[in-house]
């Protein structure tokens, strides 16, 4: 997998687009040689690439081990185990893909999709105004003056990786690498080190929320900033994993899946759960779809167990009055009936660490600053403020579980105008003694053990119903798509 073409990964960024248009929906369902546990979206896949192979995820109650060498006998290649959601991945031609849904014990063949960060450009600016702001518009600076900085604290960022940076200093660990889709540890594409430095940087103008926190780089993306769904899924089992080991309390997403789905149906939201269970904060950006159809249908953050953050303006100034919500950040019902985002944070305009030789550098020069910083919008930015809250948090109350997290964070906020959600406040956050759990009202993923927290290996049979008549029967509007998830090509 290493090496992938260009082509190919624009191609699966862009499936929907291509396929819903020339396609549509409809067939999916008028096909009766397609097994119900097969997604939808490797039909399309497939009909879009006759004759080769699709990238697909199995879930399965069966012998895992016996599937794989079947496969890898017949032609399957890249064959990789999911121990998180026992699964595995793999690119296999269409007609196994549908031999593989048809077992009893196989509970769900869906596309590896990829996952897109969740930025956007920044607009022009004048160098004079490049203090950053975003830390008094989160309200963090009075939790600084009561000296909670993130110390102790290990925030784990699954991204693009990040690159030493004098604002990281000894903080910034090794990069662990998971990507399929890069032969470099480094952050080749700049925006893994753009969301550190909005959590934890801390320069001599430009400080992050958390500026004492630890960081570890989780590297699922390559120089294009593309991740497969199943690379983010192996970082999440080594932070199940190794959390304890490294210290690891905050997970940071700033990305989204490019298929927009059920939780209870997706692979990546069983592994976020399963992290969430084990103990580990999950923050994810809500994306960049606006108020649109299916706006917030795309994993993780369509999961109710992760804190989903949308992004507001703060116009650059300190005081609160100007702020707005961002017209670009994804909002509304998901089709699971749960609103989205939970909370929002400054996202538009924010100012933090570029990665030396990346991709960034070299193609946004318009919004690079000194040679070591950019500035960009997008929810990907405000996730990075909430993780870097959920770090003063933590270091102030270590004890605190992620339910309770989620619960004080969402009820110390403020109102903002034009949101649905709260507006991120750090030190109302940090000074809460709400006492308080979110998400009882969540039921799990159907492959999750609710009193266990664990996969369960027998789990019933994930159900496709509300995919292939709910979702798949309309045509998602492509340029919307389009400006969604390939939001730094213009």
């Amino acid at each position: 997998m290493k090496g992938i073409k260009r082509t190919l990964l624009v191609f699966l960024a862009l499936l929907l687009v291509q396929a819903f248009g020339a396609a549509g929906i409809a067939g999916a369902d008028s096909n009766d040689d397609v097994p119900g546990r097969l997604h939808p979206a490797v039909r399309v896949f497939a009909e879009q690439h006759p004759g080769e192979q699709v990238p697909v995820i199995v879930q399965s109650r069966g012998d895992l081990t016996l599937i794989e060498d079947s496969l890898r006998a017949a032609g399957g290649r890249h064959v990789q185990r999911l121990e998180i959601i026992d699964g595995f991945a793999a690119w296999v031609t269409f007609e196994q893909a549908q031999e593989l849904a048809r077992p009893p014990d196989v509970a769900w063949v869906s596309l590896n999709a990829v996952t897109v960060p969740t930025h956007r450009p920044g607009e022009a600016f004048d160098y004079s105004r490049l203090a950053t702001v975003y830390p008094a518009a989160a309200n963090a600076v009075p939790a600084w003056a009561e000296g909670l900085t993130g110390k102790g604290v290990t925030v784990a960022v699954i991204d693009s990786g990040i690159s030493p940076s004098p604002d990281f200093g000894q903080r910034a660990g090794r990069n662990f690498d998971f990507s399929s889709l890069s032969n470099a540890v480094v952050d080749e594409n700049g925006h893994g080190t753009f969301v550190a430095g909005i959590i934890a940087g801390d320069g001599e103008e430009y400080i992050g929320i958390a500026p004492h926190a630890r960081l570890l780089g989780l590297k699922v993306s390559g120089r294009e900033g593309y991740a497969l769904v199943s690379d983010v899924i192996f970082a999440l089992q080594w932070v199940v994993d190794h959390g304890g080991e490294y210290g690891i309390r905050v997970v940071n997403l700033s990305l989204v899946s490019t298929v927009a789905d059920s939780y209870r149906l997706d692979p990546l939201d069983a592994a976020v759960e399963q992290a969430w269970f084990h103990g580990t904060v999950v923050v994810a950006a809500a994306g960049n779809f606006g108020d649109g159809e299916f706006a917030v249908d795309h994993a993780p953050a369509n999961d109710p167990y992760v804190i989903t953050v949308g992004a507001f303006d703060d116009r650059g100034t300190q005081p609160f009055a100007d702020d707005a919500l961002a017209s670009w950040s994804s909002r509304g019902e998901t089709v699971d009936g749960f609103a989205k985002p939970e909370v929002v944070a400054p996202g538009a305009g924010i100012t933090a660490t570029l990665a030396g030789g990346s991709d960034f550098a070299r193609n946004l020069r318009e919004y690079t600053a000194d040679g070591r910083y950019i500035r960009l919008s997008g929810t990907s930015a405000s996730a990075a403020v909430v993780s870097g809250t959920v770090a003063l948090m933590l270091e102030d109350e270590p004890n605190l579980t992620p339910d309770q997290v989620k619960f004080r964070l969402v009820h110390s906020g403020s109102a903002l105008g034009g949101s649905g959600a709260p507006r991120v406040d750090a030190y109302a956050a940090v000074s809460s003694t709400a006492d308080g759990e979110a998400n009882k009202n969540a039921v799990p993923s159907d492959l999750i053990d609710p009193e266990t927290g664990e996969i369960v290996e027998d789990s019933v049979l994930w159900r496709s119903v509300l995919w292939r008549s709910v979702l798949w029967r309309s045509v998602l509007d492509g340029s919307r798509f389009l400006e969604g998830s390939v939001l730094w090509r213009r």
